[in-house]
């Protein structure tokens, strides 16, 4: 390949609505700044600041324009549930990112309704037997609030996307489940998304016992947790929340009841604002219900030199390692997140640790060097014969050399 590529890079949302569409933006970004030309096809949803967010790509493109994919080389597909979802893109080369649970959970949250313990089960019978198959229906036409999933038919879509296109998992835990539904070994990369690296000088790490959490608002997020976990710590420890959602009014009034004073609700804050979140906060805290697919705001917060309190399952593991990053406690439990709190608290050193592994193990440039040669070799594969038997239009004069390099490291997994 002596030109770039022209990669699009299709999310459901215009503008900064969560983790997806802030690692599509940064990657557009590292991509651009390889050479590559990157267009945004997004749907039909708005989520904050459209015009800012559409300017970090070459340009921007309804997905529902006919041909919106027909000048591309590549679409890496930030979020697909059936098949059917990626008509739009025609024959163009696809690859396919697995961010969370939807592939394989039928409620999307890999933890049981009541109870409220973790699960790894694949789709199945299990799924009825615990009542996972009866899930909300948030679709605004919808007449009742809930709607049942078939299991076995999440399957088969599953495996329908896998043989449309490979699929990038943001971690390994989310890619053993891919696994455990069906999906061959062949078909699934893993990726973890790192976000850039903060340019900005650091900020010397508070004295005063406060920690912060970043994320959406819902139960599978486990803020509550962070609450309750308050009442165990010094009387002057606080918690500040930033981010939004439907659980906020529950929040904050487990907060008046188990922290009155001692909780503050930021609401949503951009990008550039979360830099003086974390700056303020002497400990950071990912206490996530779900067994969380990977978990950026964690490398974040140790980019910032803060160390991460964090619950041991899902991929949250694979970039907080106990001691170095952080401490890792028990999910659920507020009495082991108040403890590893309590001992982060203690520890003076903590956020030097936390800087000098985040930069060590997870570099923004390995994200880009992991994910290129997969765009790549799928643009490579366009020449391949259709199953109609027709063949797809090949790469673009002078590509095939370096694109088969690049494919033929791209197995490799972190």
């Amino acid at each position: 390949m002596t030109g770039p590529l022209r990669v699009g890079i299709a999310v459901p949302t215009l503008g900064y609505a969560g983790g997806v569409e802030r690692h599509a933006r940064d990657l557009a970004a590292a991509l651009a700044a390889r050479g590559h030309e990157v267009v945004l096809l997004h749907g039909a949803l708005r989520g904050d600041d459209p015009e800012g967010y559409a300017r970090g790509f070459r340009r921007a493109v309804p997905i529902d324009r006919p041909g919106c994919a027909r000048d591309l080389d590549v679409v890496y597909a930030q979020r697909a549930r059936r098949v059917e979802e990626l008509a739009p893109f025609g024959d163009t080369p696809l690859v396919i990112a697995s961010h969370d649970h939807e592939l394989t959970c039928a409620r999307t949250y890999r933890y049981l309704p009541l109870s409220l313990a973790p699960c790894d089960r694949a789709p199945g019978l299990a799924c009825v037997a615990h009542g996972c198959c009866v899930v909300r229906d948030r679709r605004p036409a919808a007449r009742v609030p809930v709607r049942v999933e078939n299991p076995l038919a999440l399957r088969s879509r599953l495996a329908g996307l896998a043989a449309r296109a490979p699929i990038v998992a943001c971690s390994r835990y989310v890619a053993s489940n891919l696994l455990r539904a069906g999906v061959d070994p062949g078909r699934v990369r893993v990726v973890h998304p790192i976000p850039p690296e903060d340019p900005a000088p650091l900020a010397p790490r508070p004295a005063a016992p406060r920690l912060v959490v970043v994320g959406q608002l819902l139960r599978g997020k486990g803020v509550d947790i962070a609450i309750r976990a308050l009442p165990l710590l010094p009387a002057d420890a606080t918690l500040d929340v930033v981010g939004d959602g439907p659980s906020r009014g529950e929040l904050e009034a487990l907060a008046a009841r188990a922290a009155p004073g001692r909780v503050r609700f930021h609401g949503r804050v951009a990008p550039e604002g979360l830099r003086a979140r974390y700056d303020a906060a002497s400990v950071a805290v990912v206490p996530a219900r779900w067994p969380e697919p990977f978990g950026m705001t964690g490398i974040e917060a140790m980019r910032r030199a803060r160390p991460v309190a964090g619950a041991d399952h899902g991929g949250i593991p694979e970039w907080l390692e106990h001691g170095a990053g952080g401490l890792l406690f028990t999910p659920g439990s507020p009495e082991s997140l108040a403890a590893a709190a309590r001992a982060l608290l203690a520890d003076p050193g903590a956020g030097a640790r936390a800087h000098a592994f985040a930069a060590a193990r997870f570099p923004h440039a390995r994200l880009v060097a992991e994910i290129e040669p997969i765009l790549a070799g799928a643009a490579l594969a366009r020449g391949a014969p259709r199953a109609d038997g027709a063949a797809r239009a090949g790469p673009r004069e002078g590509e095939g050399g370096i694109m088969q390099r690049l494919w033929n490291g791209s197995r490799l997994t972190s």
